[in-house]
C-alpha cells in the first residue's frame, strides 16, 4: 500500500487534519509514488493510499455524489480492523482525476493499543450496562424502543483508543412527557461507561385556523395557503407525498395521519392555540418546499411526520431519529409548532442523514445551531423576512427562547468562542454559530438564504460528525467558495466570533494556511486573477512564505504567474517561456513578504501569454 500522507508519532492514536494538507502536493506525491503501480479502480481504495492509511484501515462508503459539473463528493467511515471508528469521518472531492479538498481526519497508530484476539463482553450485556447507566431505576416505567448497540473504536481526548459499543435507544414513560435518546460508550472488554449523553436533539384542500394568543389567529386557505390534505367521500386526511401530520392526543404512540370532516378542521384549540395540527401540517410542508427551493434536496428520505399534542403539558419538541415531536406546551409556551421550530426539528434529522455530527461538544453547538439557522430561513422562505429570534411566535413572554443576533440576551448563551467550555448544554453553545450566521446574513450582497445556503452545503459535504468550530469554518468558506460567493465574507463573520478556518489549519511555529479551492478557467491568451481574502491577523507576513498553485494546461510555458499584496506590490512566481512545453503545474514558491500586512485581499495573477491554448487554475493557497 502507498504511504503518502505523512502520519503522527506511534505509541498512541493520533489524528491528523486532513483539511491541513498541501492538496496539490498530496496530488503530486500519490501519482509519483503510483507511477508503474497503476491506481486502485474503486474510489475508496484510491483514497486510502492517498492519504496514507495502514494496511489495516479502510474507507467504507458512507455518501457519494456527484453535481452537475461532474465533481465528485465522497463521505467516508473509516474502519479499522473491519470496525468503524467513532466519530472519524474522511470527505474527499474530486473532479478530473484530482482530489481537490479534504475534509476530516485520519486516525492512525492503533494497532498497539487494539490487541488482536481481545476478549469483548457481548451486545447483551453491554445494552444492559447502558440501561442501568443512563436510565437507572426509571427503565420498569419506561417503554424502550429502537435498541442499537454497535462495535466501534472510541478514542478519547487523550488520544486512548479502546474496543467499544456505541449503544443508543429511544425511551419514554409509559405515559409520555420525559423522552430521551440515550448514547452511551460501553468499554468492549470491561463494560465500563466511557462517556454518555442525551442524543434527543430538541427545542425546549384544507381550511381552518392557526396560530395563538400572541401571533393572533389567522386562517389556512384566506390569510395563507390552502393545507395540503387528502380528500375522500367527505373526509379529509393530513397527508400528502411530502409530509404527513399525526394526532397524539395527548399519548405518544399513534402514527397513522389526522382524519377530520372537510373541508375545515377547528377541533384542537389547546393551551391558547387554535390548531397546533393545522399549523403542523402546513409548516411542514413550507419546509420541506424551502429545502427543494434552497438546497435542490428533500429534508429526509422519506415522508416527513409531524407528531402533535405530545404528552401532557409537555413544553418542547424533538426530532427522535424517525419523527418530528410537538408538545402542547404550558406556562411558559404555547403549543411548540411554530414555523421556525418545525424546522428545527426537521432540521435535526438532515443533519443525522448528511455530517451526522454527535450531539455533544463544539458538534453538538454545531448541530444545535444548524436547526435555528433553518428556523430561519423556512421564515424567510415563506415570508421573505425573518426576526433571527427562536420561538418568539410561541413563547408566552414578550421575548424568545434565544438571540442569534444577540445569543447572551437569554442570559446562558456564548457568542464566542473564547467562552466555550465541554460543560455547556449545547443549546447555549450554539449561540457562537449562531451568531456568525447572523453576521453573515446581515452582511451586504447576502441575505437568510445565501447564508443558509453555505452552512447546509457545509453540512451536507464537508463537516464531519466530530468537527470543531474551526474546522466547521472551513466547510462553510469552501462551501462560500463553490456556490461563487465571497468567502472573505465569511472568514469575517466567523472571525468576529472568535472562530477562524486558518485556525483549524495552522501549521508549526505559528503559520496560517489560506486557500481558494474554486476551480477558474484560464482564458486562452487573456489574464486570470484569483483571490484570498485574510482577516484577523496582525503584523507582517513571513520571510519565507509559501504560495502552492496546480494548474491543468497542455504548454505551461505560455504562463506568467505572479502574487499581489493588498497593497498592490506584484511579486514574478514564474516568467512565461516557449521553450518549457511542459504539460500542468503542481509547484510551490517561497517568498519573501515580509514587508507586506497579512489581512487584507491577496492575488493570484496567472496570465496567458501566447494566443494558443486554455487552461484551467485548480486551486492555490498561501501560507505565512
Amino acid at each position: 500500500m502507498l504511504m503518502v500522507f505523512a502520519g503522527s508519532a506511534a505509541h498512541a492514536a493520533s489524528r491528523d487534519d486532513l483539511h491541513r494538507a498541501d492538496v496539490a502536493k498530496v496530488n503530486a506525491q500519490y501519482r509519483m509514488a503510483s507511477q508503474g503501480l497503476g491506481m486502485p479502480a474503486k474510489a475508496q481504495e484510491r483514497h486510502a493510499e492517498l492519504i496514507g492509511l495502514d494496511v489495516e484501515s479502510r474507507l467504507q462508503v458512507l455518501t457519494h455524489r456527484q453535481d452537475s459539473k461532474g465533481t465528485q463528493y465522497y463521505r467516508y467511515q473509516q474502519t479499522f480492523r473491519g470496525v468503524p471508528i467513532f466519530g472519524e469521518q474522511v470527505v474527499v472531492t474530486e473532479s478530473n482525476g484530482q482530489v481537490r479538498k479534504l475534509f476530516g481526519r485520519k486516525v492512525s497508530n492503533l494497532s498497539g493499543e487494539l490487541p488482536q484476539g481481545q476478549l469483548l463482553i457481548g451486545k447483551a450485556r453491554a445494552m444492559s450496562v447502558a440501561k442501568s447507566a443512563s436510565l437507572g431505576k426509571r427503565q420498569a416505567s419506561m417503554k424502550i424502543e429502537r435498541e442499537q448497540a454497535q462495535q466501534m473504536i472510541y478514542i478519547d481526548a487523550d488520544d486512548r483508543a479502546r474496543m467499544a459499543y456505541v449503544v443508543s435507544m429511544f425511551a419514554d414513560k409509559l405515559g409520555g412527557g420525559a423522552p430521551t435518546r440515550p448514547t452511551v460508550v460501553v468499554d468492549a472488554a470491561t463494560g465500563a461507561v466511557i462517556k454518555q449523553w442525551d442524543g434527543l436533539t430538541h427545542a425546549q384542500v384544507g381550511t381552518g385556523p392557526g396560530g395563538n394568543q400572541k401571533t393572533g389567529a389567522y386562517e389556512y386557505g384566506t390569510h395563507f395557503g390552502y393545507n395540503d390534505v387528502q380528500s375522500s367521500g367527505g373526509i379529509c386526511t393530513m397527508s400528502n407525498p411530502q409530509v404527513q401530520t399525526v394526532n397524539l392526543n395527548g399519548g405518544t404512540a399513534a402514527y397513522s395521519a389526522f382524519s377530520y370532516a372537510c373541508p375545515r378542521n377547528a377541533a384542537d384549540a389547546i393551551n391558547g392555540a387554535y390548531s397546533p395540527l393545522n399549523d403542523a401540517h402546513f409548516f411542514g410542508k413550507v419546509v420541506y418546499d424551502m429545502y427543494g427551493a434552497y438546497l435542490g434536496v428533500a429534508p429526509l428520505p422519506f415522508q416527513l411526520t409531524m407528531r402533535v399534542h405530545y404528552g401532557s403539558n409537555y413544553q418542547g419538541a424533538f426530532w427522535d431519529g424517525a419523527t418530528m415531536t410537538f408538545g402542547d406546551g404550558g406556562n411558559m409556551f404555547y403549543p411548540m409548532v411554530s414555523l421556525d421550530l418545525s424546522a428545527h426539528e426537521v432540521s435535526h434529522g438532515f443533519t443525522e442523514r448528511n455530517s451526522n455530527l454527535v450531539y455533544a461538544g463544539m458538534s453538538g453547538a454545531m448541530n444545535e445551531a444548524f436547526s435555528d439557522m433553518a428556523g430561519e430561513a423556512a421564515e424567510y422562505y415563506l415570508k421573505g423576512s425573518n426576526d433571527f429570534q427562536v420561538a418568539a411566535q410561541i413563547t408566552k413572554s414578550d421575548g424568545a427562547m434565544r438571540y442569534m443576533d444577540q445569543p447572551g440576551r437569554d442570559g446562558q448563551s456564548i457568542d464566542n468562542a473564547s467562552r466555550y467550555n465541554d460543560s455547556l448544554d449545547v443549546h447555549y453553545s450554539s449561540g457562537v454559530y449562531n451568531k456568525a450566521f447572523f453576521l453573515l446574513a446581515k452582511t451586504s450582497g447576502w441575505n437568510t438564504k445565501k447564508a443558509f445556503q453555505v452552512f447546509a452545503r457545509a453540512n451536507q459535504l464537508y463537516w464531519t460528525s466530530s468537527s470543531s468550530f474551526d474546522q466547521g469554518a472551513c466547510g462553510v468558506e469552501t462551501a462560500a467558495s463553490d456556490l461563487g460567493f465571497i468567502t472573505g465574507d465569511v472568514t469575517r463573520a466567523f472571525s468576529s466570533v472568535g472562530v477562524s478556518c486558518a485556525s483549524a489549519k495552522s501549521g508549526g511555529g505559528g503559520t496560517r494556511v489560506y486557500a481558494n479551492d474554486v476551480l477558474a478557467a484560464i482564458p486562452d491568451g487573456k489574464t486570470l486573477v484569483s483571490s484570498i481574502a485574510v482577516a484577523g491577523r496582525a503584523g507582517k507576513a513571513s520571510s519565507s512564505s509559501r504560495i502552492s498553485l496546480s494548474i491543468t494546461h497542455p504548454q505551461r510555458g505560455e504562463l506568467a504567474i505572479s502574487l499581489v499584496a493588498p497593497d498592490g506590490s506584484s511579486y514574478l512566481l514564474k516568467s512565461a517561456s516557449k521553450n518549457d512545453t511542459r504539460e500542468n503545474m503542481i509547484d510551490s514558491y517561497t517568498v519573501d513578504l515580509s514587508g507586506e500586512n497579512l489581512n487584507g485581499t491577496w492575488k493570484l495573477q496567472v496570465q496567458d501569454k501566447f494566443r494558443r491554448n486554455a487552461g484551467s487554475l485548480n486551486n492555490w493557497s498561501l501560507e505565512f
